[in-house]
């Protein structure tokens, strides 16, 4: 069994390597922010005793961080064609 693929030659396409400077900082603080306020509260609510604490620990961290990848994912250019 063989396949017959058209002898066509391939195109060639430019890919531009060049990021908005502002991109990485703009992960690193919509992620970066809820983790360290999420690990804060978690540590506190470990430390103290008050479990009442991983309950906005829980909202801060894992929350605001999905909905830091949804924002990012949805925002970001990355298939962009010109």
């Amino acid at each position: 069994m063989t396949s017959v693929a058209p002898d066509v030659p391939a195109q060639v396409v430019t890919i531009h390597t060049e990021t908005d400077p502002g991109v990485p900082a703009r992960w690193l603080i919509l992620l970066g922010i809820p983790f360290i306020i999420g690990g804060a509260l978690f540590g506190l609510g470990i430390a103290t005793g008050k479990m009442w604490l991983l309950a906005p620990a829980s909202l801060f961290g894992p929350g605001a961080i999905i909905l830091g990848f949804t924002y990012l994912g949805l925002s970001s250019d990355t298939n962009r064609f010109e």
